[in-house]
């Protein structure tokens, strides 16, 4: 099925909440160091970026075939606080709101911590409709992503579970200032979250939703998690490089999945 790109430029995307982006820049630490009025104006706008990933991500589903929805394997619920993160709501944007279902819940959350750090979470939970969610592989492009590649990153959860999820190394140009063009990069968590089941591939996903159907009875409601951040070294002082932007994710999942992952998940990538 040909895949509707349009549909992620929605003329909504610009009242994106955050157009005051003086407001969301990161605090720098340390007595000497500053960021010009105009680079902060920029740097706001980057990290409006990280949150669109996170939204516009969700207009990736496909048409529905009506299939009675089962029992889902997460709780529609992100935590206020985590791990020294506290989170504001994100709504959902109005784009996602006419082009899904009425029983498709997203619930989203933008996380800061003292340091500066900015981690977007979603969760895209398909209704009673059955859908298909797309590899975010394909959708990102059309935000302006350009992917460096992927692999799975093995999470080691706060239950004492282990999660394998997908790590997408992005990257895009932006303009800092006037003739100043840098290329700014991000990393991508995602995974998704059926009955019982976890994996980071969507191509497995496909495969578990015929072969469970099949062979144990089980219609998987699937949910599509996001975990994202900006790599912020070079553009704030003190800034992350993209290694530790990788762990400061990986410990942050390990912390909030299991807040809304229903127990008895089994990870399968074969």
């Amino acid at each position: 099925m040909e895949e509707n790109v349009d549909a992620l430029d929605h003329p909504h995307r610009d009242k994106f909440p955050g157009e005051s982006v003086s407001q969301n820049l990161p605090k720098p630490n340390g007595s000497g160091n500053h960021v010009s009025s105009q680079g902060r104006g920029s740097l706001g706008r980057i990290l409006l970026l990280f949150v669109l990933g996170g939204g516009t991500a969700a207009l990736c589903l496909l048409l529905p075939t009506p299939n009675t929805a089962p029992k889902a394997g997460v709780i529609m619920d992100l935590p206020e606080s985590i791990g020294g993160f506290s989170g504001k709501i994100i709504p959902a944007t109005p784009g996602e709101i006419a082009t899904l279902p009425s029983d498709t819940q997203i619930v989203r959350r933008e996380y800061l911590n003292p340091a500066g750090d900015r981690i977007m979470a979603s969760i895209v939970l398909s209704g009673g409709e059955k859908r298909s969610i797309h590899r975010p592989e394909v959708c990102l492009p059309a935000q302006g992503w350009s992917m460096r590649g992927g692999k799975v990153e093995q999470v080691p959860l706060a239950d004492g579970r282990d999660l394998k999820v997908m790590d997408l190394s992005l990257t895009r140009d932006v303009e800092i200032g006037p003739g100043d063009r840098r290329k700014l990069y991000a990393d991508y968590f995602y995974w998704f979250v059926g009955n019982g089941v976890t994996t980071p591939h969507h191509w497995n996903r496909v495969f578990l939703t015929s072969f469970d159907r099949i062979t144990k009875n089980i219609n998987h409601r699937w949910a599509y998690v996001i975990v994202m951040s900006i790599v912020t070294e070079g553009f704030v002082p003190n800034g992350k490089n993209e290694a530790q932007t990788v762990e400061m994710l990986k410990q942050f999942t390990g912390q909030i999945a299991p807040t809304f992952m229903r127990t008895g998940h089994q990870t399968s990538d074969d």
